[in-house]
């Protein structure tokens, strides 16, 4: 889930009409979402999900029922028991808080947490935010993900990840591809492998992915990120590839040691799309390992 994403949507909402923020702020065994997942609801419409099905029906009635009666928060509980009245069989609870939106105020602080997030830092939200005494938390900016090289694999990989919850960038050395696809959701990078420090000097976590077309790229842009690694390294290529590039670089080794190469989790993929899905995936799962 973004909150990046989420929270300029509640202030552009606020604009028109009251909405209410839902937020996990609690949950015991298993539940389709943890802490922090969130949603917005409106009179008629909603967006983003705390875990779909008979469970978020209840918490979108609950939160609808706020927004008629006038007051400014509550609390649901949903019971995942399986029990008879329970909202499914997963077997856990989860505790939301439903906080209403609306007027100036509301407004301008929904603005301000949307700017800090779209600025790349994160923002405490306070329980009033979140609409119960008990409940504080961090907002989070979407990572970073930098992708190097802009050749089939490349281009695959940003078109896949534009729907995701990434800050994209994307660079190539060779001012042809960069420039060969319109890339409308990415900050681009090209020429010098040096323009590659713009996209690690900030507070986003950044995951990064080569995809050059030769290991002397590779060695070039590895000496580039070493000097401020990311949360995600990591490399396409063959083993033999990978060890001569590692063997040109000893003395990068300490902070090569976290380098996933090859990159992409061991799916058999073969075209371009095929090896960003298998990308993707392995960028996800360590980010939730995190």
């Amino acid at each position: 889930m973004s909150d990046e994403r989420l929270f300029a949507q509640l202030a552009a909402t606020l604009d028109r009409e009251a909405v209410v923020l839902a937020s996990v702020h609690g949950t015991r065994g298993a539940t389709p979402r943890k802490r922090g997942a969130r949603m917005l609801i409106a009179a008629e419409h909603c967006a983003y999900s705390v875990g779909g099905g008979m469970a978020e029906a209840r918490v979108i009635g609950a939160a609808r029922a706020l927004l008629a009666s006038g007051q400014r928060q509550s609390t649901v509980v949903i019971d995942l028991s399986g029990g008879a009245d329970a909202a499914g069989v997963c077997g856990g609870e989860m505790t939301l808080g439903l906080r209403r939106w609306q007027g100036d105020d509301d407004r301008q602080r929904a603005k301000t947490i949307a700017d800090t997030l779209r600025d790349g830092r994160s923002i405490a939200l306070a329980a009033d935010d979140l609409g119960n005494e008990a409940a504080c938390d961090l907002a989070h900016p979407n990572p970073r993900l930098l992708i190097v090289g802009g050749g089939h694999c490349g281009i695959a990989l940003y078109q896949l990840a534009r729907y995701l919850d990434f800050d994209l960038w994307l660079f190539d050395d060779r001012p042809e591809n960069a420039a060969s696809e319109p890339l409308s959701d990415a900050t681009r990078l090209q020429g010098d492998h040096r323009q590659l420090v713009n996209a690690l000097h900030s507070e986003r976590i950044v995951h990064a992915v080569l995809l050059n077309r030769d290991y002397h790229t590779d060695i070039e842009t590895l000496r580039v990120l070493a000097e401020r690694p990311p949360a995600f390294i990591s490399m396409m290529g063959s083993q033999r590839r990978i060890k001569q590039v590692r063997d040109a670089l000893p003395e990068l080794a300490d902070a090569l040691a976290h380098l996933h190469a090859p990159v992409g989790l061991a799916i058999g993929a073969q075209t371009p799309h095929e090896i960003a899905v298998s990308i993707l995936a392995q960028v996800i799962r360590d980010q939730h390992r995190a």
